[in-house]
């Protein structure tokens, strides 16, 4: 995924988009920034469903990763480990997950990312409760490496 081009056209829509202007283009390279059309429509998915759950903002941003874990617990989406967490970015583990568990035990492997759904779930999860725009993306999936879990970086967007 390419953040910056992906940042700077959802940007670019938001000022057209407050003009009154057309943004049928600039959806089009949304979805080229966001990589191949089928992770985009998972990608896309994931992040309705995220920004659909029924969360409450947290007040400071040093927050954020408490509620991921405790909201991939509560909507049994893995099991979750913070590996870092700043103001600008949150990185984590996620094993278990829906979209992998079953293919790992098959010993099943891919070159590219596979869960672009959880990646858009997690971002929708986290501007929910930061009231943020931010970008999720995976950045190394479980089935390419043979590890157990699959590793996400979400990026908080500096307006």
């Amino acid at each position: 995924m390419d953040r910056q081009l992906l940042s700077k056209i959802l940007a670019q829509m938001k000022k057209n988009l407050r003009e009154g202007k057309n943004i049928g283009d600039m959806k089009v390279g949304a979805l080229l920034a966001l990589g191949h059309q089928l992770e985009a429509i998972f990608y896309y998915l994931g992040h309705e469903l995220g920004t659909n759950l029924k969360i409450k903002p947290v007040k400071e941003i040093s927050q954020v990763p408490d509620e991921i874990n405790r909201i991939i617990t509560e909507f049994n989406l893995g099991k979750v480990e913070i590996t870092e967490s700043t103001e600008e970015i949150v990185q984590l583990k996620l094993k278990d997950h829906s979209s992998i568990k079953d293919l790992i035990k098959k010993g099943i492997r891919t070159s590219g990312s596979f869960c672009s759904f959880e990646a858009g779930l997690l971002a929708g999860v986290v501007e929910k409760l930061s009231d943020r725009h931010c970008f999720a993306q995976e950045i190394g999936c479980s089935l390419q490496t043979g590890e157990n879990y699959c590793t996400f970086m979400i990026v908080f967007q500096k307006d």
